[in-house]
């Protein structure tokens, strides 16, 4: 065991800081010379890292260090990202880069589209034969979860209710595969590619704005799920409670006023019925570059309602950094000042004003790393002894 959490600790620093030579590996781990040189010698033979050429001169001369980098053809992982209109399947090399990806229309039908899903990738194995081995499949969910039994429980966007995705994708495949909801894959891919930028940070908030409205949240360094993996559904906390019918079965919940759909809506009612349809916040996001007044309010409107929900999250979880994810932080300039402002009015600790809002490292579909992440995660992560 001790060897395998040495392994996973050499991979790891190598993953986040690659090209590097064996002794700064040994200068961060903490690990001796003789260890290091054991275990790279293993990776080695096992082609899970390459010697990266001949390294820089030294100051006095000798040979110089060899850097080492994770050889990326080692594993290729797959990444599945469902949402309620479209779906995206992605494959990754072992250093999370996409080298293949397609989308489809997500059916109704679960165990159709699943085996589909699992076709395309049975036809990606046999096109993509300079991988080693391929390590697993990760599935970004749009709803409840259970990560112990593999299933999708139910979503107020998608009306797939109790499927075993990994029973089902595992039968069709013969990979293994690991589930997650989107919210929390999109906070796993934040905090594991920006590494650098979250060194120091043990506790963050991420709010994923969608079709829906759903957030992840790290506590103590760890993602955290609750006791029946269903925790981040802040979404459907109402914020009006004389507000409209949610399609949780509540009323006046914050999904209704800031996710993606209400933000369409919004512009819709606002233009009235000679307006033009927009059916995408990606759309709806160019019109306001190009000065569309509706669009631009539309999209003011969802950011103040943002701000009151994350003002409420920051007071209940006091974390270091918020994080937010999808179409509308393209439009960063106008929505950063807003949500900014209506914290600031809010906020319950004085303290709590230097909390740090920013929008996502990915601005496309960072639900989608997440999903390739979760495979990388298991490969990568040190295990737990004891």
């Amino acid at each position: 065991m001790l060897r395998l959490v040495n392994r996973r600790i050499l991979l790891n620093i190598l993953s986040d800081r690659q090209p590097i030579s064996r002794a700064e590996i040994a200068k961060i781990s903490g690990l001796n010379k003789a260890t290091i040189s054991t275990i790279t010698s293993e990776l080695l033979k096992d082609f899970c890292i390459v010697e990266d050429g001949s390294g820089r001169t030294t100051p006095i001369g000798g040979k110089p260090p060899t850097p080492l980098r994770l050889n990326a053809k080692r594993f290729g992982l797959f990444g599945v990202d469902i949402r309620a209109d479209e779906s995206i399947l992605a494959l990754g090399d072992f250093n999370n880069r996409i080298v293949a990806r397609m989308s489809f229309e997500t059916g109704s039908n679960a165990s159709s589209f699943l085996n589909k899903i699992g076709k395309e990738i049975r036809k990606l194995r046999g096109k993509h034969h300079s991988f080693i081995e391929f390590a697993g499949i990760g599935v970004s969910l749009p709803g409840l979860v259970d990560n112990h039994t593999g299933k999708f429980l139910l979503s107020v966007v998608l009306p797939w209710r109790d499927v075993p995705v990994v029973q089902l994708l595992e039968k069709a495949t013969g990979l293994p595969v690991t589930i997650d909801n989107s919210a929390r894959c999109s906070a796993l891919a934040e905090i594991w590619h920006g590494k650098a930028q979250y060194a120091h940070v043990r506790n963050l908030l991420y709010v994923s704005v969608s079709t829906g409205l759903a957030c992840g949240v790290v506590i103590d360094g760890g993602l955290y799920r609750g006791g029946n993996n269903t925790a981040g559904q802040f979404g459907h906390i109402p914020i009006n409670v004389n507000g409209p019918d949610c399609r949780c079965g509540q009323r006046g919940c914050w999904d209704l006023y800031a996710s993606d759909k209400a933000t369409l809506k919004r512009y819709s009612e606002m233009r009235g019925t000679g307006g033009k349809r927009i059916s995408t916040m990606r759309k709806l996001v160019e019109l306001v570059d190009s000065g569309d007044t509706a669009a631009t309010d539309a999209i003011r409107e969802t950011a103040r309602y943002l701000g009151i929900g994350i003002t409420g999250l920051i007071n209940g979880l006091d974390p270091e950094v918020v994080v937010i994810g999808g179409e509308i932080t393209k439009a960063w300039g106008v929505i950063e000042p807003i949500i900014v402002e209506e914290t600031k009015r809010n906020l319950l600790a004085p303290r709590s004003h230097g909390i740090a809002i920013r929008p996502s490292a990915f601005e496309v579909r960072p639900s989608l790393k997440g999903a390739l992440t979760l495979v990388q995660n298991s490969l990568l992560s040190v295990p737990h002894m004891g």
